[in-house]
């Protein structure tokens, strides 16, 4: 590992001394065993091979490096080694070949999700198609390479470091330029020497600063360029990087002669006739070279699956013959096991057949004994519910009828005054009324135990029962100055039983009159949901603890509450509202707080 620290240090400044620490490091790490840091180590030494352009030899290593971790399933790796096969046919101008492992290198960054290594490749492509359509002539090639640059751009905000929004923006300016757009290639050639001078990046500050000239050159604003190569020339004194004189010098002589010629048409990346010829045979020899060894590549990779698959072939061959083997016992043993299987199969359904009809007499004296048990609790529960309506009606009866005999005998005794007479009969009438009222109820539920009413569904309009009852409450609502608001909207309908609704809706708004305060409101509203539809009677009164909005909450007889003026009922009216609503496959469930109010939901199943 010491060797791997040296040897990555030093590369960039001394690739030879560097090569020949990562080669020892490599041997230690073969003699160990150790093959993730040999290939560690193959890794450097191929790309110190391409610092001292041993492109060959680089590719070479890259491609062993590249089959191993394809071997392993390692698609990490393999997408570093595939980017540094791109880069070393990048740096040896073999462009196209370049493209090819960019593109491969890519597809496994997106499947691993390598972000930072996704942006870098997409750079280096951006970087392939702006030098192509700079070189060409065709003006769709400079859009193209355009319009990649533009969205890895923005890739690179997000996911990059500026090295790379760098290097997108430095050849968006030169693209821009060579598509006559002046402006935007002075916006992009800008914020590349942003982002260059605030990484005191030398190289940067003198590529853009060079195309900033050249755009001035365009313009006609010589004095304005002539600046320019000023700076550059300063930044490489100050940089002490001499070479890069001679990597602008053609840049300078061009920049001199059009400012001398007064020339705005002096193309500053022409490159002559001899020079293109030259670097286009090299070119040709290199991707010869490449060609060989991608071909040699991939026959090794052929045979080494040639030879995996005649193994392969081999272990079946084997596995084969030793299965007709096992197989002939085993059709012997099948065989016997099938006719016992029959025979015990024959057994096993007449006992089936016995147990089912025991388990079948079991289960209708099982639910025999359900349904005796299920009446004798409703035989129960009638009888206390019958109890209760006899103790309730005699003595919501015999109240106001032993109130009216006193009054009779006294009347007979003494001449009492006419405002008592009237106090007392107004007080035995409203006695009177709670029992008319508990009767009708009563009357109701009977008929239908006794007759066994059936159910006529038809098409309700609520909001027009609500206005009925508005009518047959208007002197309970006067009394207490009370307003009934109804929100239902008229073109609600619902499918329900007539009598039983309006039974239901009378009942809770007639409960809602009862507990309301003086001067209150009384609202009638729906709310209309996937599966139901929901009627709400809210009003602005006593309200009811938990433990009574539990019992209410109950299908058995109530206890009955006084009013807010002190009204009484019988407490069976909520009760066959439940049970009416169940009749129909309808809910009423509520809520309270005291002292706020209270609202009903009628909750009907659409």
């Amino acid at each position: 590992m010491a060797h791997y620290k040296v040897s990555t240090e030093l590369y960039k400044s001394a690739p030879q001394e560097a090569k020949d620490i990562a080669e020892k490091g490599y041997e230690l790490a073969v003699e160990n065993k150790m093959e993730e840091v040999e290939l560690s180590f193959l890794n450097v030494i191929g790309v110190i091979e391409s610092k001292l352009y041993h492109f060959d030899e680089s590719i070479k290593t890259h491609f062993k490096v590249l089959r191993a971790r394809e071997k392993r399933g390692d698609k990490q790796g393999a997408m570093l080694s595939l980017l540094n096969i791109g880069n070393v046919f990048n740096m040896s101008r073999d462009a196209n070949q370049a493209l090819i492992y960019y593109e491969k290198a890519m597809l496994l960054a997106r499947e691993v999700n390598d972000l930072r290594n996704e942006a870098n490749i997409a750079v280096n492509i951006g970087n392939i198609r702006a030098q192509g359509a700079l070189k060409g002539s065709s003006k769709s090639d400079v859009i193209a390479a355009i319009s990649y640059l533009l969205k890895t751009v923005d890739f690179c905000k997000r996911k990059a470091p500026e090295v790379d929004l760098y290097n997108c923006y430095i050849l968006l300016g030169y693209l821009y330029l060579k598509n006559e757009d002046v402006n935007k290639s002075e916006y992009y050639t800008d914020l590349a020497i942003g982002i260059a001078e605030a990484g005191d990046f030398t190289y940067g500050i003198c590529y853009s600063r060079i195309n900033k000239a050249n755009i001035f050159v365009r313009r006609g604003q010589f004095d304005l360029a002539q600046k320019e190569v000023d700076i550059i020339r300063s930044n490489i004194k100050k940089s002490g990087l001499h070479d890069l004189y001679d990597e602008f010098s053609s840049d300078f002589t061009k920049i001199a002669k059009a400012i001398q010629e007064n020339d705005r048409n002096i193309v500053l990346t022409d490159v002559d006739s001899a020079t293109r010829a030259d670097s286009e045979a090299a070119e040709l020899i290199r991707l010869k070279v490449r060609e060989e060894l991608r071909e040699k590549y991939d026959t090794e990779k052929k045979e080494l699956e040639n030879r995996n698959l005649l193994l392969e072939n081999a272990a079946v061959e084997r596995e084969s013959l030793l299965f007709k083997i096992l197989l002939g016992g085993a059709a012997a043993l099948l065989l016997m096991f099938i006719l016992m299987l029959v025979l015990l199969q024959r057994k096993n359904r007449q006992l089936h057949m016995e147990k089912s009809k025991v388990e079948q007499a079991r289960d209708e004296v099982k639910e025999q004994a359900e349904k005796i048990q299920l009446q004798h609790q409703e035989l129960v529960q009638a009888d206390r519910f019958r109890s209760r309506i006899f103790s309730v009606v005699s003595h919501d009866l015999r109240a106001p009828i032993a109130n009216f005999q006193v009054l009779l005998s006294v009347s007979r005794l003494v001449d009492l005054p006419a405002d008592d007479i009237k106090n007392t009969l107004i007080a035995i009438g409203q006695e009177v009324e709670t029992a008319s009222k508990m009767l009708d109820e009563l009357l109701v539920w009977s008929s239908q135990q006794m007759s066994n009413e059936s159910l006529t569904f038809q098409q309700l309009k609520v909001h027009d029962l609500v206005d009925e009852c508005k009518l047959l409450f208007a002197d309970r609502l006067r009394i207490k100055e009370l307003t009934l608001l109804n929100k239902v909207d008229p073109q609600v309908v619902i499918s329900g039983d007539l009598k039983r609704f309006e039974f239901i809706l009378r009942n809770i708004i007639s409960n809602a009159i009862k507990f309301s305060f003086l001067g209150k409101t009384v609202t009638v509203s729906h709310q209309e949901l996937v599966q139901e539809v929901i009627i709400a009677i809210t009003d602005e009164g006593a309200g009811m603890d938990a433990e009574k909005l539990q019992k209410l909450q109950g299908r058995d007889m109530q206890e009955s509450y006084l009013g807010t003026f002190q009204e009484k009922g019988a407490g069976i009216g909520l009760m066959l509202c439940h049970e009416f609503a169940n009749r129909m496959g309808w809910y009423i469930r509520m809520e309270s707080k005291i002292g706020l109010g209270s609202v009903f939901y009628i909750c009907i199943p659409k």
